[in-house]
């Protein structure tokens, strides 16, 4: 009851002020998290979103792992061990990886090579028909994996390949436990098959060798997961862990303050004044290396006119966007890339700009004769999502283009017949076109093989292939550049701006957020003061 008192209290225009501090604990053994959302489910093949990883990534662990807290010199990401102990190229396409001692399975059983064989077999992940089809996208060059012995396991690549460490760090690469995906293997039965069984199984109970063990999940409600005792970094801090569904921001907010949360995510800049009134909380601002984008489906009547896109890109004003969403407290990537990716990123490119009478123009000049845009989103998924939409709105109606915003309950609703324009986010998950750019939008991406919103040039494709096999650092630069000039000029999508929230949380908490979704709660980076 107090709880939607307050709430309704926010909505009013009430001040947070008006709470009581939130009061101070003794020292505690749990931990609440309140989320935007909850993962849609816990398959690190299936679902690889924003709202799903920074759960699983304490379910589950990679072999080797990015160091967010210490980038390279260059400005690049740092690697680490993680499952792996240590790792290297034996030949310019065999990369032998030397697996952890001691390291246990939430089913008890001990982590060996047969479990990053299961994970990385060609069926599962990287064949011509493996079961993730994402997989592909990620290593699709793969050649071959092979045991070594009980510690050792080679990764054989049909090129050469600079990212294959980076992509071992990030997503699809969280290594599943032989075991429990093994059960539901039945001889003479497809793999796609007994795969589907396997994979409902994780879904119910996923089973990895992270720091956390899956206990259960309430949807739209909460999802719980228990300290792994025998995570070979040490005994997690936190003995359960509740991630609370709270999707509106002053429900959060209120919660936080209450003392009912530890930990809320996903917190727009106008909000953060009002943490810094209670000694006992903290403000933690995170740079994130993702960008909220327009997805343009070329395969509609309407868009698939590109000086229509164009104009429609032309006419977002993204510096007013920052100023008035985020408080001016983030900026717009100059095209898909990051400083993070050092020798390959290329400073003097000007990006997705504004330029109102060049758009009007082209509008002009198009096929476009008034019909109405649809503009399909979920409110709740992204922060700023329905005001960013309607600030467009009224840009797009400045340059004559008609769009109606249609607020709809999940991803599929959007995806379904008819979808012209929607929101979505592009994660860098690594600091390379190949873990970004391709991975999104590539030849043997969702956008061109699965919902195919993205007819692409030939000759995009084609550089792409040749990112992913070039060992010259300087010719990558080259054709990446030009990969970005034909990406940018086809229009599939429009880049808005890098969300820039943050997390609040209680001062007890020593805990640092990384410049990606993942919530990291192991031992060496989450703790309780004492």
């Amino acid at each position: 009851m107090m709880k939607t008192m307050i709430a309704a209290a926010l909505a009013c225009g009430a001040l947070y002020a008006s709470l009581p501090a939130s009061p101070a604990l003794a020292q505690q053994s749990n931990l609440t998290v309140a989320v935007n959302d909850l993962p849609r489910t816990l398959d690190p093949g299936e679902t690889p979103g924003n709202v799903d990883v920074r759960v699983y990534y304490n379910i589950f662990d990679t072999l080797i792992r990015r160091d967010f807290a210490h980038p390279a010199a260059d400005g690049g990401a740092k690697l680490v061990p993680g499952l792996a102990e240590s790792w290297a190229w034996t030949s310019p396409t065999t990369f032998d990886v030397k697996l952890r001692d001691g390291v246990t399975c939430h089913d008890g059983t001990p982590f060996d090579a047969d479990d990053v064989m299961t994970t990385f077999s060609s069926e599962r992940l990287w064949g011509a028909d493996s079961y993730y089809p994402e997989g592909r996208v990620y290593f699709g060059m793969l050649k071959d994996v092979q045991k070594l012995d009980g510690r050792t396991v080679r990764f054989v690549t049909a090129a050469p390949d600079l990212a294959l460490e980076h992509r071992l760090s990030s997503y699809i690469s969280f290594v599943i436990c032989d075991s429990a995906w093994n059960a539901s293997r039945k001889e003479g039965v497809g793999h796609k098959v007994w795969m589907a069984e396997a994979a409902r199984a994780l879904r119910a109970k996923p089973i990895g060798t992270g720091p956390y063990r899956f206990v259960d999940y309430t949807r739209n409600d909460r999802l719980r997961l228990q300290a792994f005792d025998k995570y070979f970094e040490g005994k997690p801090a936190a003995e359960m862990v509740t991630f609370r569904s709270v999707p509106e921001v002053s429900a959060r907010v209120a919660g936080l303050i209450a003392g009912d949360f530890d930990i809320i995510v996903d917190l727009p800049p106008d909000q953060w004044k009002n943490i810094a009134k209670y000694p006992d909380l903290k403000l933690m601002p995170a740079a994130l290396e993702n960008t909220h984008v327009v997805t343009f489906n070329m395969n509609d009547p309407v868009l698939a006119d590109k000086k229509l896109r164009h104009a429609m890109s032309l006419a977002i004003d993204r510096k007013a966007l920052v100023d008035s969403l985020w408080d001016g407290k983030t900026y717009t990537p100059n095209g898909h890339q990051l400083e993070s990716f050092g020798p390959l990123y290329i400073k003097d490119r000007p990006g997705y700009t504004f330029d109102l009478e060049k758009a009007k123009q082209l509008v002009k000049e198009s096929s476009y004769k008034g019909q109405e845009i649809v503009y399909r989103l979920v409110p709740s998924v992204y922060l700023y999502g329905p005001e960013a939409a309607q600030s467009m709105q009224e840009m797009w109606r400045a340059i004559g283009v008609n769009v109606r915003l249609d607020f709809v309950d999940s991803s599929k609703d959007q995806q379904k017949p008819g979808q012209q324009l929607t929101p979505w986010s592009n994660t860098f998950r690594i600091p390379d076109p190949t873990g970004s750019l391709l991975v999104l939008w590539g030849p043997e991406s969702d956008m061109q093989k699965g919902q195919k919103l993205y007819k692409a040039n030939p000759e995009f494709n084609e550089l792409a292939r040749e990112l992913y096999t070039s060992n010259d650092q300087a010719e990558r630069r080259r054709i990446f550049a030009r990969a970005l000039d034909l990406f940018e000029d086809d229009m599939p999508m429009t880049m808005l701006y890098n969300p820039a929230p943050a997390y609040a949380t209680k001062k007890i908490i020593n805990w640092m957020p990384y410049s990606h979704y993942y919530m990291d709660l192991r031992p060496t980076n989450f703790s309780f003061a004492k």
